[in-house]
């Protein structure tokens, strides 16, 4: 039987080439040898159903055509163009980075960035600190060093980590220099007095409601939620004027491009055209090397537009996109509960320290978007944190899956911070896809442990083990600027899930290196309803490849985050090679 088996695919691959090569003779417009190139890997890690690896790779304009050997490749296209930038080196389907967020990101990369992690950037390394003190120090020596007459702007204080931040905190650091600080979670902000002279921003210009005096705090050029939003349009003046927006995001384009990334997402973007035109000129560009997906944000347009606007308001949004700047078609965000940063995500039994988490969106708001939504055919993307916050998404899902029932829905579980063992049944059954951050592991579950959730609530957060073998498809997304933009980061967060203490945080949660690769790949083109273009080295399929050093299936769990990016190939064209 396998003599048999083996003797039909031989004769089949026989007959399929003989016809290939008499479509050349034949017919040579319709494989034209001038169109055709074949890329020659030390190996080609396709992650087709069968996760086979190949070779060489035959693409024709921007499509795959074929794959195998270079042996069999040539000889079927004889005059193709043989393209060995990357022989001695590994091909992966095009990374695919499905949630970032570009506005933020764009004011991150233009900021000193002084954060908890290191963050390695194309011009530059910015390196991380964990206390107070070092915080404090470091602070001072790059506003010694900052261009005379311009802010301080700094992205990544995080108070669990660097302790109270205070306007006369930074007064120490300079009287004079207007100095904002951005806080981890982009919900915060901390203004020394310059600042706050220059920007107009004292109780007289502001008329807050009581409930909002506790969050805008002038005394201590503290803002926090609501009160950050007040002083946001003073803010925006210096953070994002067209100049500095216009760099940023130049800036984050090269740095997700030297991630490896060849599609990005931005689910949940501003209803805000003036904004859109900015992110237009840079992700649109033809030069750009990346797709871009977007679609928009439900609880950004309920703000602007009521109840019975807000699905035409959307549609609107949809047609904002230009060049490699598109929106997708029926898909929406919501919010359920508040920040993993913040600890504002919502738990069933709470915090140990006694504090509250919060809603992003009240209940009716939540359930009367989410049916107008599911009502119109859209795949619905719900940001979640707490288990809490998991109980709510998952029984409006179960309300209106009963009222409306719908096939293929991907509503999509978005974060998947915190989860209970008894909701992944229920997930399973709801048919729900997760598009979850692997690295709030890496950093907050240590912190976590001993603040907030206790040791046993962080040993599960993320819990993408239990949710693989509850057969429920995962991505891997790196919410940026919330985390690094590195999808091999990512993957190595899930694979190792070890911490800023060195341990291992629920091992039993680690999921293998072949699941993280998928996640960052093919699953996250089915997060986007993308897979039959990106995902997978196939024929009919883009041909997005991603270079890398060594194979991120053979090396040590350990060494996936050293793996280096060579380079990039979109849609059949050789981007960058290093």
């Amino acid at each position: 039987m396998g003599l048999i088996n083996i003797s039909m695919s031989f004769s089949r691959k026989a007959i399929f080439n003989f016809f290939l090569i008499i479509a050349l003779i034949i017919f040579p417009k319709i494989i034209s040898a001038d169109e055709v190139k074949i890329f020659i890997a030390k190996e080609i890690l396709t992650l087709n159903s069968r996760n086979d690896s190949v070779e060489a790779v035959a693409t024709q304009g921007s499509k795959i055509i074929n794959l195998g050997s270079k042996e069999e490749l040539t000889s079927i296209y004889p005059n193709a163009d043989l393209i060995n930038n990357y022989e001695n080196s590994i091909l992966v389907p095009g990374f695919i980075e499905h949630h970032i967020h570009p506005f933020l990101a764009a004011v991150t990369m233009n900021s000193e960035i002084l954060a908890i992690e290191d963050w390695h950037l194309p011009a530059k390394t910015s390196n991380g600190v964990r206390d107070r003190t070092s915080y404090l120090s470091n602070l001072n020596e790059i506003e010694k060093n900052h261009p005379a007459n311009q802010p301080l702007i700094s992205w990544g204080f995080h108070h669990y980590f660097h302790g109270k931040l205070t306007k006369h905190d930074l007064d120490k650091i300079s009287s004079t220099r207007p100095i904002i600080i951005i806080h981890r979670s982009f919900h915060e902000f901390i203004l020394n007095t310059p600042a706050m002279k220059v920007l107009g921003i004292n109780k007289e210009a502001f008329n807050l409601h009581e409930e909002n005096n506790n969050l805008a705090n002038f005394d201590d050029g503290h803002f926090s939620e609501r009160g950050a939003i007040i002083v946001l349009p003073k803010l925006m003046e210096v953070l994002a004027s067209p100049k500095a927006l216009i760099e940023g995001f130049q800036k984050t384009r090269d740095y997700l491009h030297s991630n490896g990334i060849t599609v990005i997402g931005n689910p949940g973007s501003m209803y805000n055209k003036d904004l859109q035109t900015a992110k237009n000129l840079i992700f649109g560009n033809v030069d750009s090397p990346f797709e871009s997906y977007f679609f928009p944000s439900a609880l950004n347009i309920s703000e602007q537009f009521k109840l019975n606007e807000v699905l035409d308001a959307a549609k609107e949004q949809t047609t904002w996109g230009t060049g490699k700047l598109n929106y997708l078609p029926k898909h929406i965000k919501l919010f359920a509960d508040g920040a993993m940063y913040s600890q504002n995500m919502v738990m069933r039994d709470g915090y140990i320290d006694g504090h509250e988490g919060s809603w992003l969106m009240s209940l009716d708001t939540f359930e009367n978007l989410f049916k107008i939504f599911w009502d119109d055919g859209y795949q619905i993307h719900i940001h979640q944190n707490g288990d809490a916050g998991l109980d709510r998404l998952l029984a409006t899902l179960k309300k209106n899956l009963d009222n409306n029932p719908r096939t293929d829905h991907r509503t999509t579980v978005v974060h998947f911070g915190y989860s209970a063992k008894d909701q992944l049944d229920q997930m399973r059954k709801l048919g729900v896809v997760v598009s979850a951050n692997p690295y709030y592991v890496t950093a907050l579950s240590d912190l976590y442990s001993r603040k907030g959730v206790g040791y046993e609530r962080s040993q599960e957060m993320v819990r993408l083990g239990d949710a693989i073998k509850s057969g429920i498809k995962v991505a891997l997304h790196s919410d940026m600027p919330m985390a690094p933009a590195s999808p091999l980061m990512l993957m190595h967060a899930a694979v190792n899930r070890d911490n800023f203490a060195g341990k291992v945080a629920g091992p039993n949660q680690r999921i293998t290196k072949v699941e993280a690769l998928r996640a960052v790949t093919i699953n996250s083109a089915y997060v986007l309803r993308l897979e039959k273009m990106y995902g997978s080295i196939e024929a009919g399929k883009y041909a997005n490849f991603t270079a890398l050093n060594k194979n991120p299936l053979k090396v040590k769990n350990n060494e996936i985050k050293n793996i280096r990016v060579l380079g990039t190939v979109i849609k059949g064209d050789l981007i960058s090679s290093k």
